[in-house]
């Protein structure tokens, strides 16, 4: 068997696996937030005016025992997050627990509080994948988004760091106003061998009506073509994954989600509410020993049986194949889950003239 033979039967399979798992509601993939706690201040952050006090948070215990359901519910892969998740003491206890379990572990972290220790406990049990997010190139850019001009060496600081321990790092960023301008710079930092960094565009509102938000976003047109510019093939990888979607696309499906929200994956915020994803917060329901599986699928339910209402114009959008808005997202924006998010619709159809163009 050659190759690629090789790789698209492991797809398949992947494929398969994810398909039983979504009709026996088996939570194949988990979001953990160990704390609200950031050493940055990001003026694009829904985590900190959202923040509860680090009494809220869970206890190790806590964190190890919903893992360890999580595990044997049929969990093999946990994202560890935060705010920034190396604030908390115990995240080495943590961590290390979860390893001893059998399940891969994704870190998202700005790597600013990466020191020795981190690296000992990291490459004890080495992570799939370790995240950093990088928010500009210059003491500028970084005072600019973060608050902090010298978080910009420490982010470096602790990237070198991981780099030497040879540990998987891949960059990403939060593509906004204060750093567009950086957009080939950061891409730059990435190292020889690594994975071309991600971005993400879509800001998000930080609370319900949050307005000021919009002053961050980059205009839909120019995140189309720094898309294009990152991804040679976009256009084309665009269509294989249109085709491979087939009539099985959300865009006419009578759910309120069109999306997988909750289906094969959790979402656990640092106070311990069980959500469906990290912004389906009203569908969140709060974590007690032992019973992390009936919160997970209580979740889902109440996701999933949401039918959209009637003249949802999200339902029949021939562009929602590159919308990147959602129910929980329009709640926050609109004020209503069946709401529409005029930025996301802009930057839905601008994609889906990209792709529509010859290449």
């Amino acid at each position: 068997m050659d190759a690629d033979c090789d790789l698209s039967s492991g797809a398949a399979r992947l494929d398969a696996m994810r398909r039983r798992a979504a009709a026996k509601g088996i939570p194949l993939h988990g979001t953990l937030a160990l704390t609200h706690r950031c050493n940055f201040r990001c003026i694009h952050c829904y985590v900190l005016p959202n923040a509860n006090p680090p009494s809220a948070e869970l206890s190790t215990a806590d964190w190890l025992s919903l893992a360890q359901e999580a595990a044997a519910a049929g969990c093999f892969s946990i994202l560890l997050t935060g705010g920034e998740p190396l604030l908390r003491e115990d995240f080495a206890e943590i961590y290390l627990g979860i390893r001893k379990m059998g399940i891969h572990v994704i870190l998202f972290t700005n790597a600013s509080r990466v020191d020795a220790h981190v690296i000992e406990t990291l490459c004890a049990a080495p992570p799939r994948v370790i995240e950093v997010t990088v928010y500009g190139a210059t003491p500028e850019t970084y005072r600019r988004v973060t608050g902090r001009a010298e978080a910009h060496a420490e982010t470096l600081r602790g990237l070198a760091l991981l780099r030497e321990a040879g540990l998987p790092v891949r960059l990403k960023t939060v593509l906004m106003q204060p750093n567009r301008h950086e957009f080939e710079a950061i891409r730059a930092l990435a190292a020889e061998g690594e994975r071309a960094p991600r971005y993400d565009a879509v800001i998000q509102p930080r609370f319900r009506g949050d307005a000021e938000i919009e002053r961050l976003r980059v205009p839909p047109a120019e995140v189309v073509e720094m898309e294009a510019r990152a991804i040679p093939d976009l256009a084309g990888q665009w269509r294989r994954q249109r085709g491979r979607q087939g009539k099985s696309s959300p865009a006419g499906a009578p759910r309120l989600y069109g999306c997988a929200s909750g289906l094969i994956s959790f979402y656990v915020a640092a106070d311990g509410m069980v959500q469906p994803c990290v912004s389906a917060v009203r569908h969140g329901i709060r974590y007690e020993r032992g019973g992390l599986l009936a919160a997970f699928r209580a979740g889902r339910r109440s996701v999933q049986g949401l039918c959209a209402p009637p003249g949802y114009a999200c339902a029949t959008c021939a562009d929602r194949f590159f919308c990147s808005s959602c129910p929980p997202i329009a709640e926050l924006e609109c004020g209503d889950e069946a709401g529409k998010c005029a930025y996301a619709c802009e930057l839905a159809h601008e994609r889906s003239r990209r792709m529509a163009a010859p290449v």
